[in-house]
């Protein structure tokens, strides 16, 4: 779900064309990338509209599956995906995404981007965008957990599946330590860059010139909890990093926005978005417990009834 935000902020970054400045420009195709102003996301000058997939694993796909799961979502009238962008690897017993994209500090995993290039190329064809998605509330992909175990070497407390309330706790607790921690951020901030000057094996082109990546989303579902001027600090910091390095791309930050859990999570979706270019929300109607598909009468057809 995205809504861009009404009014961007000044980061010495260029102002997206309005459709009258685009038409005035000349020739559309001079405005490939997507951008955001005036509440409303642009593209060559018209507004730009889509449907979306959180297809988060597909860097991780072999080149045939890629391409068949590719093809299914353009038939189903996906032009947009929400992509992985980054794995690290966590210490054991905790569950996450194998292999890594990053197994130790600085180290690479060349097949692994090279399927993330296939991808960007596949995206492409089909006439899609994509959204990567560079860090990790949540230990499935490593995420901020490394960054912290990496830059302090403390262990990490373990989220196995299955985990308890309290070794959520823990987790969170532990994974929010990256906002005050500038060791960790320096290493996700050398990732990011690194990223953003790849040349795309398939295409040629730098990930930071490729108009097929509609923007960076900072982290998937990133929560303040306790640390919440460090937090936002660090939103507004990891943007400009962005911003520097891939200077045409919308920037996001890929927050939940609302739970149920506000004095807990601490999120607000206004301040919390002041220094990227849209919102976008995750609901979880089952996780959060506001809709038991078990409790849905089987002859109401799940449609709620009424009378």
């Amino acid at each position: 779900f995205f809504c861009p935000q009404p009014h961007r902020p000044a980061h010495g970054r260029r102002t997206a064309m309005t459709p009258r400045q685009a038409a005035s420009a000349g020739d559309s195709s001079s405005q490939p990338f997507v951008t955001a102003s005036g509440g409303q996301m642009w593209r060559s000058g018209r507004p730009y509209r889509f449907v979306g997939a959180n297809f988060w694993y597909g860097l991780l796909l072999d080149a045939g599956r890629l391409e068949r799961e590719l093809d299914r979502l353009a038939a189903l009238s996906v032009t947009n995906l929400r992509v992985l962008g980054a794995i690290e690897e966590l210490p054991p017993p905790s569950a996450h995404a194998q292999p890594a994209v990053q197994p130790r500090p600085g180290e690479f995993d060349e097949a692994l981007l090279a399927g993330l290039d296939r991808l960007l190329c596949g995206a492409r064809d089909r006439g899609m965008t994509v959204v990567l998605v560079l860090n990790n509330m949540w230990q499935w992909s490593g995420g901020f957990a490394s960054y912290v175990h990496w830059a302090t070497g403390e262990a990490p407390p373990p989220m196995r599946s299955g985990a308890s309330d309290e070794e959520w706790q823990a987790h969170q607790a532990y994974a929010t330590r990256f906002y005050s921690t500038p060791a960790a951020r320096a290493l996700y901030y050398r990732y990011v860059r690194m990223l953003a000057s790849r040349l795309n094996s398939c295409s040629g082109r730098r990930y930071a010139d490729d108009p097929t990546i509609l923007a960076w989303e900072l982290a998937n579902e990133a929560r303040p909890l306790a640390a919440v001027e460090a937090y936002r600090a660090w939103v507004e910091e990891a943007a400009a990093v962005v911003r520097s390095a891939a200077p045409s791309h919308l920037v996001a930050l890929g927050s939940e926005g609302p739970t149920p859990w506000p004095r807990y999570v601490r999120t607000d979706l206004r301040a919390d978005h002041a220094a990227v270019d849209y919102v976008a929300v995750h609901l979880w109607p089952q996780n959060w417990l506001w809709y038991d598909p078990r409790l849905v009468p089987p002859e109401s057809g799940g449609d709620g009834g009424g009378g």
